[in-house]
């Protein structure tokens, strides 16, 4: 006879409590051979199958369950837990619906929608729905982190960081959270506050490599270089297969100047994971460092694949996708049937240096439309009359998508600077200044020694501190006999002109009904007049030395901050002839490196320039 299938199921329930898995399976399996359609078994072995992972099982047992009992809301939901693991995404909202119909207000219902939303990409909806399940049960510290998730995927970071907050007062210990609440401070600027919820989950989850990464990053961001390289080590260590590690230990490698030691980790990086971009641009630019330009720019291609920097490529992505359906020219000896649409790309800078290569492209004799920024359309029309510019813009210009083949401006160095050599041919200049607008300014700054003088970098970050000054710090310069200072400086800096002429009797000129960041035809004007600029990295360098104007570029210990800021033998870059590099082991820091230019300038001065 047959024994009662509810004492057994409470036996299977028992043993599964006790993590006796496979002894509370049997015991459902014993059930549902006597009895088909006992509902609660059926549900329970789907839930057993679907926690071991095979699904295919869990389907058919959840599905003989709701046969049973199709009124079960647990079922439902377990149904659609399966369908979102399965990617049938939008059959599991369909599940979600009919547990919701089948007990309103039903939290894991909610819950499991969310799931299924965020991963269909509809974020504000996912939204919604964990909002759903947390007011029907508040205390879900799941939940609360998925919320926390959405809102970090939408850029809400100080929201997130309010649902990661609240998920850890119900559950203090649960390392993910942690974690997560690191990212989102990561995203905040709070870097001190971020490492310290790093080190708590790593406290909680040692080893964990997901945790390491992100740490060993975070550390690199706060100059911690010996820090990041435990952290690096130890991922090596832990998941020597994983790339992330080598990629990482390459960057505090390089930091502490040993590029080929770098070089050699990315491409170790790039041969675990062939699609891994970060790797490829990091190989790719310790090559261009190294004047391996053949290899890194072979590398740099991977700077536009789904996985690298698309997003940072444009200000609207979806250009790139636009990109990505014309098509590609293979270089000069390719013919095309229409012009070639030359796209721009990344930061002003990066624009201006990879323009340098017209001279190199008009010379193919083939027709080209070039993208370029419009604040520079004018400078550009002035220096090649003959060539057709277009505004850089999102959606690109009809010209661009309508052009017998395309490439992204960063391309074009593949074609002609695949060695020192080649870099011979560099143009002295590729930007033209209004003539009458750089004879105003001269006349309005008078005689004298003209220095322009920029000395920030508005970029995020490590890097962008490290190569940014104050103006205080060039002290030196100021009341050296026959210099005038020209404050070409992009944002507003007449506080820190104020400090100075209190501080030190500083005066620059400044020309206050210019826009340095908007009006560019203007500060060209301007640089053209003046006799030199003394500039950290920023696009100011770019801008004269693409006029072809004395420039004096600076940077401390000899470490450059960008490939083609790279010293050539004679102290110059190849990319700009009018750019000196200033800098030198000898200045291991900015106030060594200013007093050294202040005496500089001071002879150049006396000796009539």
């Amino acid at each position: 006879m047959a024994r009662r299938p509810a004492p057994r199921l409470k036996e299977a329930l028992a043993l599964k409590q006790q993590g006796r898995h496979d002894r509370a399976e049997s015991v459902l399996r014993s059930i549902i051979a006597d009895e088909p359609d006992h509902a609660e078994a059926l549900y329970q072995l789907a839930l057993l199958r679907a926690d071991s992972g095979a699904f295919s099982e869990a389907h058919y047992f959840v599905t003989s369950a709701l046969a049973a009992a199709p009124g079960s809301a647990t079922a439902h939901v377990l149904l659609g837990r399966i369908q979102t693991e399965t990617q049938s995404l939008e059959a599991a909202l369909a599940s979600y619906a009919q547990a919701l119909a089948a007990q309103p207000g039903y939290a894991p219902a909610f819950f499991g929608r969310g799931v299924a939303l965020h991963r269909l990409g509809r974020l504000d909806e996912a939204l919604a729905s964990y909002a759903d399940a947390l007011a029907a049960a508040p205390e879900q510290a799941e939940a609360w982190c998925n919320h926390g998730n959405v809102l970090f995927a939408l850029g809400r970071f100080d929201e997130a960081l309010r649902s990661f907050d609240q998920g850890l007062h119900l559950m203090p210990d649960v390392a993910l959270l942690h974690f997560n609440r690191g990212n989102t401070l990561n995203e905040l600027k709070r870097p001190v506050e971020a490492l310290a919820a790093y080190d708590r989950a790593l406290a909680l989850a040692p080893n964990n490599v997901d945790f390491l990464n992100n740490r060993g990053n975070a550390r690199l961001e706060a100059g911690d270089v010996a820090g990041a390289a435990a952290d690096f080590r130890s991922m090596i260590a832990a998941a020597p297969a994983d790339a992330r590690g080598y990629n990482g230990m390459g960057m505090a490698v390089q930091d502490e100047g040993d590029l080929p030691g770098a070089a050699t980790l990315y491409e170790r990086a790039t041969r675990l994971a062939p699609n891994f971009a970060d790797a490829h641009l990091n190989l790719a630019l310790a090559r261009l460092t190294q004047r391996d330009f053949t290899g890194g720019w072979r590398e740099y291609e991977h700077r536009r694949a789904p996985s690298g920097h698309r997003a940072t490529m444009r200000k609207d992505p979806r250009s790139v996708d636009l990109f990505e359906r014309m098509p590609l020219w293979r270089g000069p000896a390719t013919p095309v049937p229409g012009p070639i649409g030359i796209w721009g790309e990344q930061s002003l800078g990066a624009q201006i240096l990879f323009s340098t290569l017209l001279p190199d492209l008009l010379a193919t004799g083939l027709p080209i439309v070039y993208e370029v920024d419009r604040r520079l359309l004018a400078a550009y029309r002035r220096a090649f009359p003959n060539s057709d510019f277009v505004a850089l813009d999102d959606p690109p210009a009809a010209a661009l998508q309508t052009a017998g083949a395309a490439l992204f401006a960063g391309s074009l160095p593949g074609f002609f600077r695949s060695s020192v050599a080649s870099f011979a041919r560099q143009p002295h200049r590729v930007l033209k200044a209004a003539p009458e607008r750089v004879a105003l300014y001269r006349g309005r700054l008078g005689p004298g020694f003209r220095v322009a003088l920029s000395w920030r970098s508005t970029r995020a970050g490590r890097l962008g501190r490290e190569k940014s000054v104050s103006l205080a710090d060039f002290a030196p310069f100021f009341g050296l006999p026959g210099v005038q200072l020209v404050d070409v400086q992009y944002g507003d800096t007449a506080v820190e002109r104020e400090a100075c002429a209190r501080e030190h009797g500083a005066s620059l000129a400044h020309f206050d009904d210019v826009d340095c960041f908007h009006d560019l035809d203007e500060v060209l004007a301007i640089l053209d007049g003046c006799d030199l600029l003394i500039t950290t990295s920023n696009s100011s360098a770019h801008l004269a030395a693409a006029l072809g104007r004395p420039v004096w570029l600076l940077y401390p210990a000899g470490r450059a901050p960008f490939h083609y800021w790279a010293s050539a033998d004679d102290g110059r870059s190849l990319w700009y002839p009018s750019v000196e590099i200033v800098t030198g082991p000898q200045f291991p820091d900015w106030p060594s490196l200013i007093r050294h230019v202040a005496g500089r300038l001071a002879a150049a001065s006396d000796s009539g320039h």
